[in-house]
């Protein structure tokens, strides 16, 4: 079974959306750069919570389906990272290689799965 190891929040100004997640979810996070999400067309910000799941902002960077997720449901949560089986190579994210689920919505929100071996501290 998969278990969630981060959640996405959707949005088109990372700055604003670190103050409002930091605001939303109270503590301390300390957010920094992290590679694109090539799946979703975005570019990344990650912090570790306390319970050790990772919280990522992301913002549109091609008209992939990050920028389609928005357009349709405006900002918010919008992906979830899981654990999961090695099933092929994965292509590069902020949390490691990921893959997209097969039982996902098209228009999100979005599951993607992580292997437990290259999820990236």
């Amino acid at each position: 079974m998969s278990r969630a190891v981060g959640r996405g929040w959707a949005t088109v100004e990372l700055d604003r959306a670190e103050a409002h997640v930091r605001d939303l979810l109270g503590g301390d996070l300390q957010f920094s750069d992290a590679l694109p999400s090539a799946l979703l067309g975005a570019r990344c910000r990650r912090a570790a919570t306390t319970d050790g799941e990772w919280i990522v902002l992301l913002e549109p960077d091609t008209e992939g389906r990050l920028a389609a997720f928005l357009a349709r449901h405006g900002e918010g949560w919008a992906v979830t990272w899981e654990s999961g089986r090695a099933m092929g190579s994965g292509v590069a994210g902020p949390l490691g290689p990921e893959r997209l689920a097969r039982d996902q919505p098209v228009r999100g929100p979005f599951r993607l799965i992580l292997t437990p071996a290259t999820i990236e501290p």
